[in-house]
């Protein structure tokens, strides 16, 4: 607000810069909407420490290899990893964590021990994912999918048993899966 009064008491008084400055004050008005707020940047510091715990507490020697990225509750994992099961209790973990609302795991499993079955865990993950997100009545956000060796593994949480319901019958009808695993947890937080 305080933005907005200089830029009218500048228009004001440089009538004939006017059009500058007013194109100036309206674009800090503007960056100034879109950053996050003081509370927001908190509990996003306050998820990234208890994300970093959670993984140096599981295996201190993947910490060195993950970036953890925070905004508005919505996490991205990057980095390098060599066993996918890491990868799957990392995403479960932080399903734990109050305030997380989107995980998006993108860690890369250097152990390529087996190509053809990595290439059907990608397909089988697309598939299960779009099979979600085209689902009006799943709110696809809230869910983690990571297929390894045509086992399926499902976290997040739901607020209800049908959504439940609904996403754990997606990922059978995925052509490679043979197995889920099924880590969603059925609450009431308003994240």
């Amino acid at each position: 607000m305080i933005k907005f009064s200089i830029t009218i008491l500048f228009l004001f008084i440089f009538q004939s810069c006017a059009p500058v400055i007013g194109v100036l004050g309206v674009t800090s008005i503007g960056s100034a909407t879109k950053e996050k707020s003081l509370g927001s940047s908190i509990n996003d510091g306050i998820i990234h420490t208890k994300i970093l715990n959670k993984i140096y507490k599981l295996n201190p020697v993947l910490s060195d290899n993950i970036k953890v990225s925070v905004d508005n509750g919505s996490v991205l994992l990057t980095g390098k990893i060599k066993k996918p099961i890491d990868k799957i209790k990392i995403t479960q973990l932080i399903w734990e964590i109050k305030g997380v609302k989107e995980v998006n795991n993108e860690l890369q499993i250097t152990d390529s021990s087996n190509i053809k079955n990595i290439a059907r865990d990608i397909a089988s993950v697309a598939e299960i994912r779009a099979r979600i997100i085209t689902d009006e009545r799943i709110n696809s956000l809230n869910f983690s999918i990571d297929v390894v060796n045509d086992i399926a593994y499902i976290s997040g949480f739901s607020e209800n048993k049908e959504e439940v319901k609904l996403v754990t019958d997606h990922a059978t009808k995925a052509r490679f899966v043979k197995e889920i695993f099924n880590y969603i947890t059925i609450n009431d937080d308003n994240r």
